[in-house]
């Protein structure tokens, strides 16, 4: 009988002791799953990770430039939205808004910042002087403010009594305009002002004026020499080239009347505003044309792809905003609109993401 009861007390001692420790394993589980529990963040990105893994390539300026810089950090965090194993492989290949459009034709790039007017220009007529090429979609718009910031010699101003362009044409006065090298943006839209207005970088020369095409610093050094009239640069508020000549030259910002500002419309830029006080001298808000950077990919391009793109951009937009003040502008809301692409369509995957998040009826 004692031997029966030690028995049964052995059972039960058994038991509780496999009882406790099944316990004391599953609260051990509870909190390991609670302390790896994914962010939210890490959540919604590996949510489209499904699929092959992609091999991208970003084409962007030169190592060490502005833009290679944001779009290394943006690589960085987009491939966190891609089937594991996927990369995006910066490239300096870029030859910049002008040529961009062509690294998708030339299939050299998957990826690209360009900004959307010229990206219309060459989807229509072709730019720098090749044909027209529609091997590109977008997937989000306006990330940047940048505008046609259009200043001129002070001196001049007095010596001549003007403050417009459009008085400088009306009058024919002998204006030597700086701007960049052909190809550029910022030739690009100095040709466009004097086309809106009618007249040629021939008729400039013909009343004795001229048309210099060289570098930042080259025009500055010119501007402040007294060898150039007015400066045309393509740039954010941002400029270093822009502060520079304001901080050590009497300049005077030029706003373009209503007829120039619906002319460039016409070509794909927006109205872009900079604020009073934005550089030394600048003493009223003003208007520019302006054609911010979008991000086209190629036409060939996976929708699964593409939308796992346009919803990382979007979703890191407040961190990237943070770490380069020049992406403030970009707005998720209004990122797939015409008018903010250049009116370049967008990629059936971005358009998927659009609709999806309710920012695209």
């Amino acid at each position: 009988m004692i031997k029966v009861h030690k028995t049964i007390a052995l059972i039960l001692l058994i038991l509780m002791i496999v009882s406790v420790t099944g316990c004391g394993n599953k609260n051990q589980q509870t909190n390991d799953t609670t302390t790896s529990a994914p962010s939210t963040t890490e959540s919604s990105a590996s949510a489209d990770k499904a699929g092959e893994p992609v091999r991208l390539v970003w084409a962007t300026d030169s190592v060490g430039s502005n833009s290679y810089t944001i779009v290394s950090a943006m690589a960085t965090m987009l491939k966190d939205y891609l089937p594991d194993g996927s990369s995006i492989d910066v490239q300096p290949i870029s030859p910049g808004g002008m040529g961009a459009p062509y690294l998708f034709e030339s299939k050299t790039a998957d990826i690209a910042f360009a900004n959307g007017a010229p990206a219309k220009a060459a989807w229509n007529e072709g730019t720098l002087g090749k044909p027209p090429t529609q091997s590109y979609r977008a997937i989000a718009g306006h990330l940047t403010n940048v505008a046609a910031v259009t200043y001129f010699s002070t001196a001049f101003c007095k010596k001549y009594g003007v403050t417009t362009l459009e008085e400088v044409v009306a009058k024919k006065i002998p204006i030597r305009i700086g701007t960049s090298p052909k190809g550029s943006m910022d030739e690009w839209c100095a040709s466009l002002a004097l086309k809106s207005l009618g007249v040629t970088y021939d008729d400039i020369k013909k009343w004795g004026g001229d048309v210099i095409q060289a570098g930042g610093s080259q025009l500055s050094d010119m501007l402040k020499d007294g060898k150039i009239d007015m400066i045309m640069n393509h740039t954010s508020a941002q400029s270093s080239d822009v502060t520079q000549d304001a901080m050590t030259n009497d300049v005077t910002f030029v706003q373009f009347g209503e007829d120039m500002l619906t002319f460039f419309e016409s070509q794909g830029f927006e109205r872009i505003t900079y604020k009073k006080g934005t550089w030394k001298g600048m003493d009223k808000d003003i208007v520019w044309p302006g054609t911010p950077d979008c991000v086209f990919v190629s036409k060939d391009m996976p929708d699964d792809v593409a939308y796992a793109l346009t919803k990382g951009l979007c979703e890191i937009k407040d961190v990237i905003s943070n770490q380069f003040s020049s992406l403030t502008p970009f707005d998720p809301t209004t990122a797939w609109m015409p008018e903010k692409v250049g009116g370049v369509p967008l990629h059936p995957g971005a358009e998927k993401y659009y609709k999806e998040v309710g920012y695209m009826k």
